[in-house]
């Protein structure tokens, strides 16, 4: 019988969704869909301010050694578009040499409106989780990327014994790229713990807006006691965001500032 990290992933899973969405009218529709498991996703439903939101869900206890997910999602020609989870996503205990990986590649069309936000990822102690997400935006579009990290569960004691989490985020607007951003801690290797990554923090949040201008009094909104966040714009048109927590509510809190200052720059 093989073992060992090789065979661990061959042996993972391979799950995979790919939606596309058109505007039709005034509503934008589901118009295809290919859902392999472990994913799957919750129907599809209106939203009062015309978008169309849809949920995914990855069956299981979450992401293992070997596991990979693909995530596809297109915004046609003035489709409006919301992309969430339905739950945490969980990176579980791997053996050593193992790891998971999540592709996700987010395309725009002329006058869509596109954000992906998921809930909180939580990696377990030893797991490892390998991500690239990839935008591809018109320059009339709207884009909007913002995830939540947990440095492992409070509860048991598991700050920062994960093994590693990578992140690479690139936004490519018209054919170029204009947005690079890379997220990368491996806690046996360097110190995250201090002021210069983590800061003693026990949550990260990163994100980007294309097609978003923030009013002047946005550009740093007051944050809850115990987060530090960065937000503001690199150009006109382009948002950031950088943000640790010591605690999730606190952090959540803050970002709802920060995603209603994007929400009044879109009206």
């Amino acid at each position: 019988m093989r073992n060992g990290p090789e065979a661990a992933r061959r042996l993972g899973l391979h799950g995979r969704v790919t939606l596309s969405f058109e505007r039709r009218g005034s509503r934008t529709v589901l118009a295809e869909s290919h859902i392999e498991a472990p994913m799957m996703v919750v129907r599809p439903f209106d939203l009062a301010d015309g978008r169309l939101m849809i949920q995914l869900i990855t069956l299981g206890p979450g992401l293992c050694g070997g596991d990979s997910v693909s995530i596809d999602v297109h915004a046609g020609d003035g489709a409006r578009v919301l992309v969430t989870t339905t739950a945490a996503s969980r990176i579980m205990s791997m053996e050593a040499g193992a790891e998971a990986e999540q592709r996700v590649t987010l395309r725009a069309g002329d006058g869509a409106s596109l954000e992906y936000y998921p809930l909180v990822t939580i990696p377990f102690p030893g797991s490892a989780l390998t991500q690239t997400v990839r935008v591809e935006a018109e320059a009339t579009s709207r884009v909007g990327v913002l995830e939540t990290w947990a440095m492992g569960r409070g509860a048991r004691a598991e700050y920062l014994r994960f093994t590693f989490m990578s992140s690479r985020t690139t936004v490519w607007v018209g054919g170029q790229l204009t947005y690079a951003d890379t997220t990368h801690l491996e806690p046996a290797v360097n110190d995250a713990t201090g002021g210069a990554i983590l800061a003693g923090h026990r949550y990260l949040a990163a994100g980007f807006w294309h097609g978003a201008t923030l009013a002047a009094g946005a550009v740093q909104p007051d944050c809850p006691e115990g987060v530090l966040m960065a937000f503001g714009q690199s150009r006109p048109g382009l948002v950031y965001l950088r943000a640790l927590g010591g605690d999730g509510p606190a952090l959540e809190a803050a970002l709802r500032l920060a995603t209603a200052a994007i929400a009044d720059a879109w009206a």
